[in-house]
């Protein structure tokens, strides 16, 4: 597997290959009229999570603090990538993705259920928690001006929720080497304001603002959530196609569901900043 420090080189070497081929244009690309733009670099976040598993048949669980509880670290740097294209002077789509992989080992100080597995304070336990975002947003520019653009967004938070736990517990009764947790995919949809404002050919900095909340309840299925997104960010452009960002993203989302493959709860946030290089075209 590479490591970060492999995948930022890489990244650095995709951007500048992409200013070397023949399509680029010639002539100097004011922001917001690039049709092709891919950006990759760090992601620098620092996490607050906690996640409830359910036993099914008697909706009982523990709300786990996966850093406090299970020992998972707070902070972690992660590759972040995102590409876009604008099809149509007012029209665009932008895809992001990250992923993040956490694992650790830690003596519980409190019993926890999780599932229908109860862990005793004192038990050690193996914790692993991964989460791939995957962000598909369809921008439409209600102001499109030569110093500003204003956008409407709307799109999809792909999540793919992956949270193990295994060490001694009570099952049934008896003590055993037991594994407990829960694997779910969550698309959870984002409608938005974009603010980007150009303070010269080179420099621009932006703003992205996303919220979204839903309540379902019938029969089989509940679902009650909310999802807030707050990005600032700044680019240079130090060529024509080749430029570099620093940016500052905020995000939480905080759901309960009952269905066949989760009945709990998630309530996960992180803040930190991204620093990317970009190629434009």
């Amino acid at each position: 597997m590479k490591t970060l420090s492999q995948q930022v080189h890489f990244s650095a070497f995709l951007c500048i290959s992409l200013l070397s081929t023949p399509v680029l244009a010639t002539d100097w690309i004011n922001p917001g009229e690039e049709q092709y733009r891919l950006s990759f670099g760090a992601f620098l976040p620092s996490f607050d999570t906690k996640l409830k598993v359910n036993n099914q048949d008697i909706d009982i669980g523990t709300e786990v603090d996966l850093e406090n509880d299970l020992g998972l670290k707070q902070e972690e740097t992660v590759v972040w990538g995102r590409a876009d294209w604008r099809f149509a002077k007012r029209h665009r789509i932008a895809v992001s993705y990250f992923r993040f992989k956490r694992d650790a080992s830690a003596t519980v100080l409190r019993d926890i259920t999780i599932d229908d597995k109860e862990y005793k304070a004192g038990a050690a336990l193996a914790t692993e928690f991964k989460l791939q975002i995957t962000p598909i947003n369809y921008h439409y520019a209600l102001v499109k001006k030569k110093n500003l653009l204003l956008t409407a967004t709307g799109g999809l938070h792909w999540f793919s929720i992956d949270f193990k736990v295994r060490g001694t517990a009570s099952v049934e009764g008896q003590e055993e080497q037991a594994e407990a947790g829960v694997a779910a995919d969550a698309p959870m949809p984002l409608l938005g304001l974009e603010f980007d404002y150009f303070l010269s050919k080179r420099w621009t900095a932006a703003v992205h603002g996303e919220v979204f909340s839903l309540d379902i309840n019938d029969d089989t299925f509940s679902f009650q959530g909310e999802i807030w997104n707050l990005r600032l960010s700044t680019e240079y452009w130090l060529l024509n196609n080749f430029g570099a960002g620093f940016a500052v993203n905020w995000f939480r989302v905080n759901v309960d569901v009952n269905d066949k493959e989760w009945n709990g709860g998630f309530d996960y946030s992180y803040f930190g900043p991204q620093i990317y290089l970009s190629a434009r075209f």
